[in-house]
This record gives structure tokens, sequence and C-alpha cells, in this order.
């Protein structure tokens, strides 16, 4: 048996096409999706459709990611102000790409699943940790080793840190599989990552995961994103994801607590994200170099 894993497209339709046209090629028995769907890159509605057109002719799995709790707290009104700009402009864009059709069916989505495959061993999956999404899992942690005990089966797979890895956590022990990042990979620029669960040569009930590196059209992508207006509505968001694209460099953790301060340091208060100007993201930008090729 081989199931197919993907975690963190984030709206990059390019990577998942991709990824899924060699899971097909490797020939599979079924996929899992371990959330992060959608936002941050162009065209969400593309992503879906993809989903929707290959769980029509595969046994899938999903969960959601919390990109997909974002949006649903948006709908339901428990997050507002989204608004054009760095900040949250890049999200507003994703809500209003998707249908409502795709908002229903994100809320159906569980954050942690058990669902296997006949015939194949135990899987556990879920996006950051089992007991909250936007979780994680740090390698040799007590807290880690200690809610894991309660996971059946041999195995875990997770998303979220957009990086691929793996490693045992006991009692058990459970292998944990970090299946990396489709849409948004870091340290791999240029190739979309993916996860292959195999079963175990010698015939046992465990499963074996191997990870692929798929190569897809990141310039296309990358012009995607100026095309659709993207890179007007979010400019430093949208050139720090297409900055990881091109580099692998991730400085979305650095560049927006470093505008953040910078303002701070002028206003002589503490702010919020949201209330970030335009101009300290720009200024945070041109110090981290964050810049995105390929023009119009």
């Amino acid at each position: 048996m081989r199931i197919a894993v993907f975690s963190d497209i984030h709206s990059n339709h390019r990577a998942l096409g991709a990824c899924l046209a060699h899971a097909e090629e490797q020939g599979i028995d079924g996929a899992v999706f371990l959330g992060d769907y959608v936002s941050d890159f162009a065209c969400p509605q593309k992503t879906l459709e993809l989903l929707y057109d290959f769980a029509r002719r595969h046994a899938c799995r999903f969960i959601r990611g919390n990109r997909e709790e974002y949006m649903t707290a948006y709908r339901l009104g428990e997050i507002t102000g989204w608004q054009d700009g760095s900040a949250s402009g890049s999200l507003l864009y994703t809500y209003e790409g998707l249908r409502e059709e795709d908002l229903d069916w994100i809320s159906t989505l569980d954050n942690y699943g058990e669902e296997g495959f006949p015939g194949g061993p135990d899987l556990a999956y879920c996006h950051g940790a089992p007991w909250k999404t936007g979780g994680t899992l740090p390698e040799g942690g007590p807290d880690t080793q200690r809610r894991l005990k309660d996971i059946p089966g041999a195995l875990l797979l997770c998303g979220h840190t957009h990086r691929m890895g793996m490693y045992f956590s006991g009692p058990g022990p459970k292998l944990v599989v970090r299946a990396g990042s489709v849409g948004y990979p870091l340290s791999t620029p240029g190739f979309a990552q993916m996860v292959f669960l195999e079963n175990a040569e010698d015939g046992a009930p465990r499963w074996r995961a191997r990870y692929a590196l798929v190569p897809y059209d990141v310039k296309g992508a990358v012009e995607e994103m100026h095309a659709c207006g993207l890179m007007e509505r979010a400019p430093v968001w949208a050139a720090m994801c297409c900055h990881a694209l091109l580099t692998g460099e991730n400085i979305a953790g650095l560049l927006p607590p470093y505008a953040q301060a910078l303002f701070e340091k002028d206003c002589g208060q503490k702010v919020s994200y949201a209330a970030i100007p335009e101009a300290y993201w720009q200024k945070a930008a041109a110090v981290y170099r964050c810049e995105t090729h390929y023009g119009p």
C-alpha cells in the first residue's frame, strides 16, 4: 500500500498540481491532506478545484489547518478588520476568492484524524498538534511525549512547520513525521515537498515514510502574484511569500516584528500587529532586502 501525504499548500496551485501528478505517476491507494490549503499565494479557487477533482478519483482524508480556521472565524465575525495592506490584505484577498460552498466545506473539517485506509496500518494525523491546530510538536519535548502516548498507532503525521523531518518520541515509541510544505516550502527553493507512506518491506503492519521533492513552475507562481493583484493588495507580505519560494529563506517570522518594533519606537507605545502602518512594513522590507525578482 502507498499513501501520498500533502501539507501546507497555501494556494500554490502550481506546486499542488505537480505533486498530485507525481503521486498518480507513483501509483497510490489514497491520500492524506494536512491543512492550510489556502492563503498567501494567488487564486485560491484553483487550489480547491484541484483538491475536489483529486478527491473524486482517490480515497482522501482531509483535516483543517490554522488558515482554514481564519477563514471560518472571519465568516462568523469572530475575526474582523481585514483590509488591504501587508497586515491582512492577503487574508482578505483569499477570503474574497472563496465561494460559499468552499467555506461550507472548510467548516466541516476536523483538526485531527485517525481514519486510515482498509488493509493499511493504523494512522493518525493533524496539522500542528492533535490538541491545537496551530500548535507544534517539539522533538524531545516532555509535553510532546506525554500527550502522544494517548494517540493510537505507531505513526503521527503533522505539518505547519513547513519543514521536513521525522523523529521517534516515547513511550512506544511513536514516529512523528513532519510533512513539509507543498506550496510554501522552506529550505528547498524550486521544489514542492510531499511524503509517501508505504508498507514496511518485511510485511509488518507499520508504515515507512519516504520524502519526495517535486519541481514545478516557481517563476509562474511568482508572476501570477503580480497578475492577480495580490502584490498591490498585500505588498510586503506577498513579497515575503515570493522571497521564500525563490530562496527557501523564511523571513515572515522576522520582518513583521521588526516593522512593529520600528513603529512602536517612533510612536512611543505598544501597538497591535494590525496597526502597523504600511510605511513601516516598507522600511522593514528594505532592511531584509525582500525582493520578488519577477515583475509584470
